[in-house]
């Protein structure tokens, strides 16, 4: 609210707490489109280390297929920087190609890839 990103921390920290953070994936990924510009005062690297943890790479293809964020972009990048060609068993090259043509992708973004 208002720029002000301290409750988003809190349910953060509360869904790794619970013990279930898988179940919040999709709504992890939801974030990061819809603010795709934005790093939430440092909230969405939390997001991004907690989302490394999991099983994530269908759900961040997925998220990058839909509305390419700041913050899938840069775990995109990070596991090109493992020196990995593939996401979920897709082409990374492919995909970002896909991102570079796609009309719904901010051009502030392009130039992260």
């Amino acid at each position: 609210m208002d720029g002000n990103w301290l409750e988003l921390d809190e349910l953060v920290n509360e869904l790794w707490e619970n013990g279930k953070p898988k179940l919040g994936i999709n709504a992890l990924f939801g974030v990061f489109e819809r603010y795709p510009n934005d790093d939430g005062s440092g909230v969405f690297w939390t997001i991004l280390h907690g989302l490394e943890t999991l099983n994530y790479e269908k759900f961040l293809y997925n998220s990058l297929m839909n509305k390419p964020s700041h913050m899938g972009i840069n775990m995109l990048k990070r596991i090109e920087n493992t020196d990995s060609e593939f996401l979920d068993g897709k082409s990374i090259t492919e995909l970002k190609e896909f991102i570079r043509n796609n009309p719904k992708v901010d051009s502030e973004l392009l130039s992260e890839l």
